[in-house]
């Protein structure tokens, strides 16, 4: 992946894009004099950059606190707590003016956990964050510079400890490396240009790593290191290595952090001929060694902010994708829909188009069939009808009339000896198979060839009145 890593400090603005794997494409450096200077000559020195690339804002040790500490506990909750409060007795401002983040250098002896400090005032934070959003760049981490450091020495020489001392323009860092991390740094403000420059700038030097090695030994509880990486190879550092080897009795080995990186020519032209005397090994380090860096000094409330932001644009990245989805389901059924249809009637309905004809002149005969049928069919019903009089009506009763409706319904009229033998009619009827809902609709007495008898009128259902009935009079 690939950052933009940028330094403001002592007046220079430094810049370098590089990815996590030490190739670096691309530096600048440009000189300021005051805010309003830096806004424009970062926006200046911005211009061949990719601003769309994560950036890395660095704080370097001339501009923050570092300092070693035990706290008795290994739980990283308890161990913030304790960070919390006892934040103020590292540096003469509140707990809310400064940000503090830390590097775990594991356990002691005692079981009690070993920080090292990185304590830094907001404002210090807050003017570069600033600087950075006026020329257009979104913040992504805020990387303690000697931290970085200390990861790229480690890995390139593959060495877990040792000291390594970096001559920057205006500044020297002297630091220790202890199993892979940052275990101690100091800086010093005296620099490439001061030694170049003459006078008692050497002799300062040496004090000052003096006074470097004897802090790390008060601090750390033993000597400090005997053999020293140096980052940079300069004529001025040339001449100035013996007198410091012969003054601290210590050994000085010059591995150029320029030969553990991959370049294109322009950038090793301007590392060894523009910018030779200064070290860009502030800027490309934490470029190298963000993702294992443990300090980062964001405001928690900026932290929170992009996690919201990244959170709101994973929600809407899930939307758009479940709208997509379900545009391309729409659409693949849409498509088989079409395809179908299309088949359908391009194929099928013309490879079936005889057999359909044939079909519609069966479907002709197969309904004059049913009309025959169901003809003949109300025809044997009436029979049906006559055939099951013949049956339940007695020899002594005489029907005269015999009328079927199209509803199923079935009047007939005649005479009986008597009307007692009319009641028994209408129960034989009612008791048929056949017949149904059998009733006396009337029934007279009346004198035929000199007898009495009984004159009636019976009405009933047929069981099957769905059947098509044709009116027959008998």
């Amino acid at each position: 992946m690939k950052y933009l890593s940028i330094s403001i400090n002592d007046g220079i603005i430094k810049v370098a894009q590089a990815d996590s794997s030490g190739n670096v494409e691309k530096i600048a450096r440009v000189a300021y004099t005051s805010i309003e200077e830096a806004g424009k000559a970062l926006k200046s020195v911005l211009m061949p950059f990719n601003r769309q690339a994560p950036v890395l804002c660095l704080i370097p040790a001339s501009a923050a606190t570092a300092k070693t500490i035990e706290v008795p506990s290994s739980d990283p909750e308890e161990i913030k707590s304790i960070i919390n409060l006892q934040a103020s007795r590292h540096t003469p401002y509140s707990r809310e003016e400064v940000l503090i983040s830390y590097i775990n250098l594991g356990l002691n002896a005692i079981n009690n956990t070993r920080l090292l400090l990185a304590i830094v005032h907001r404002n210090i934070v807050k003017e570069r964050i600033t600087l950075l959003e006026q020329a257009g760049l979104n913040v992504d981490k805020i990387l303690f510079v000697p931290e970085s450091q200390a990861r790229f020495y480690a890995k390139a020489l593959n060495k877990k400890d040792g000291g390594v001392i970096d001559f920057a323009l205006n500044s020297t860092s002297y630091m220790v490396i202890s199993k892979g991390n940052l275990s101690f740094v100091r800086h010093i403000p005296i620099g490439i240009k001061a030694l170049v420059e003459g006078g008692d700038a050497a002799v300062k030097l040496q004090e000052e790593l003096k006074k470097s090695m004897d802090a790390f030994a008060q601090e750390e509880g033993s000597a400090a290191p005997t053999s020293y990486f140096v980052t940079t190879a300069r004529p001025a550092l040339n001449t100035i290595l013996p007198v410091l080897k012969e003054g601290l009795g210590v050994d000085f080995q010059v591995r150029e952090f320029s030969g553990f990186i991959k370049g294109s020519g322009d950038v090793r032209k301007k590392l060894d001929s523009s910018f030779g005397d200064d070290s860009f090994l502030d800027v490309i380090a934490p470029a190298t060694a963000v993702s294992k860096s443990e300090i980062n000094l964001m405001p928690e409330e900026m932290i929170l902010k992009k996690t919201v932001e990244r959170q709101s644009k994973e929600a809407i990245k899930t939307g758009v994708c479940a709208v997509v989805i379900m545009v391309l389901v729409i659409v693949m059924a849409l498509g088989r829909i079409y395809f179908l249809d299309t088949y359908l009637n391009k194929n099928l309905r013309e490879q079936y188009a005889p057999q359909k004809e044939e079909v519609k002149v069966l479907e002709q005969k197969m309904n004059k069939t049913k009309l025959v049928r169901e003809y003949i069919k109300g025809r044997m019903m009436s029979l049906d009808i006559i055939h099951e009089l013949y049956q339940v009506t007695p020899i002594t009763t005489y029907l005269s009339n015999i009328e079927v409706d199209d509803d199923g319904t079935v009047t007939i009229d005649g005479v009986s000896d008597s009307m007692a033998l009319v009641y028994s009619y209408v129960k034989l009827l009612d008791d048929s198979s056949m017949f149904k809902a059998a009733k006396l609709k009337s029934a007279t007495t009346k004198k035929d060839n000199g007898k009495d008898v009984a004159s009636f009128e019976i009405e009933f259902k047929v069981f099957d009145p769905s059947a098509p009935i044709v009116k027959e009079q008998a």
